[in-house]
């Protein structure tokens, strides 16, 4: 049995959730509000996962975060390495 942290297991959350909706930007409020995750934690998975290129950040009026490349390329170790190290 695997055990995550929590850390890891909202990162998983995200990341389906961006997967599901890839097809455009969406805000941290957007996608804490969409996945029950305090906006805090959502805010520090998103930095993390973009640093790993797992999700791309655009900033401006209609900025947000979206997927860094096909969700089909996109693995879940891949993503609990960016958060777990």
């Amino acid at each position: 049995m695997i055990r995550l942290s929590k850390l890891a297991d909202y990162g998983i959350v995200i990341a389906t959730h961006m997967a599901r909706h890839g097809d455009g930007q969406q805000t941290t409020p957007e996608i804490a509000t969409a996945t029950s995750i305090p906006q805090p934690m959502a805010s520090k998975i998103l930095k993390l996962l973009t640093r790993a290129d797992v999700l791309a950040s655009h900033r401006g009026v209609k900025g947000g975060y979206g997927l860094a490349r096909p969700a089909a390329e996109i693995t879940v170790a891949e993503v609990i390495e960016a958060l777990e190290g």
